[in-house]
């Protein structure tokens, strides 16, 4: 059983929606989207569809979806029949979100290595501590997306997601 880390390691404002867990970073609006787009998969859902399903402007929608393009979450966007917007997910998002995640470990591994601490033990203890931490999530990921490719799982999800 996996312990309850927010239980175990409380810190502030922890958001505890799980649609806003699972794409973190993003806003309320623009998980939401995601959300819907990801359950109508394989089908395009409209822009006012969308509006009309969750219960906000057609304008918030189309700015959480240039949001959404902007941090580079893979979605299609298509015109449909009327020239209006629709929105399909794509299925290396979730992946994505992976991809994400082991960039932002690094970087942070590369910054806890570049800090210089002129200050007492306790500090320096600390900082060791979150090294080792993140040094042993990057290894584990790195060793994860190593099998991953291995067993070709990228190329199948690419294979899938084209037709």
């Amino acid at each position: 059983m996996v312990p309850n880390l927010v239980a175990s390691f409380p810190m502030e404002n922890i958001k505890t929606d799980p649609k806003i867990i699972a794409r973190r970073g993003m806003d309320n609006i623009s998980s939401r989207v995601l959300d819907a787009t990801y359950k109508a998969y394989p089908q395009k859902i409209s822009v006012k569809s969308l509006a009309k399903n969750l219960k906000i402007r057609e304008k918030s929608v189309l700015l959480a979806i240039r949001k959404i393009n902007g941090i580079g979450v893979p979605i299609k966007i298509t015109f449909g029949e009327k020239n209006d917007k629709e929105i399909m997910a794509n299925m290396k998002e979730p992946i994505s979100w992976i991809i994400k995640e082991k960039e932002s470990a690094e970087r942070m591994l590369e910054m806890l290595n570049e800090q210089t601490l002129n200050t007492e033990d306790e500090p320096i203890k600390k900082k060791n501590i979150n090294q080792r931490i993140y040094r042993e999530y990057v290894n584990t990921l790195n060793e994860l997306f190593d099998k991953w490719i291995s067993l070709k799982l990228f190329e199948q999800l690419e294979e899938t997601t084209e037709n």
